[in-house]
């Protein structure tokens, strides 16, 4: 990972052991991680914590993944916060309403826990201008 502190991530899933072993993973890659285990908590921890980005379940007891992306994006107004969703359903009408209300991407459950950092590390990364990008060397 690139930059001067570490990236935040805040892992949202009901399911704990899940939560906690993806913790552990990003953690070893270099992140600071914090969990919520369903939708009110991810919005509380979210406040708390400003993550550079989340990792977002859909199916949770209280508010569902799809609530909780519409609150981010709508109530929040927050459009620059990126949001993996990481979950099992993996029908294309899930994925395209979750992506319409402002998902980033769309990852389907088992994943690899490489491919969820990658993710992050994409949909994080500053983007600097290299005043020199259009010079052409001869």
């Amino acid at each position: 990972m690139n930059g001067l502190e570490p990236k935040r991530v805040l892992v949202v899933d009901d399911d704990r052991d899940f939560a906690k072993s993806l913790e552990m993973y990003l953690k070893y890659a270099g992140y600071e991680v914090s969990c919520a285990y369903g939708g009110i908590g991810a919005l509380e921890e979210m406040r708390m914590t400003n993550p550079s980005a989340i990792i977002l379940d859909v199916m949770m007891p209280d508010i569902d993944g799809r609530g909780v992306v519409r609150h981010i994006r709508e109530k929040m107004g927050d459009t620059s916060t990126p949001v993996i969703v990481l979950s099992a359903l993996g029908d294309q009408d899930s994925r395209m309403d979750l992506l319409i209300d402002g998902a980033n991407e769309y990852l389907i459950k088992p994943c690899d826990p490489e491919r969820v950092s990658e993710a992050v590390e994409h949909h994080t990364r500053v983007h600097v201008e290299d005043p020199f990008h259009e010079l052409q060397m001869f």
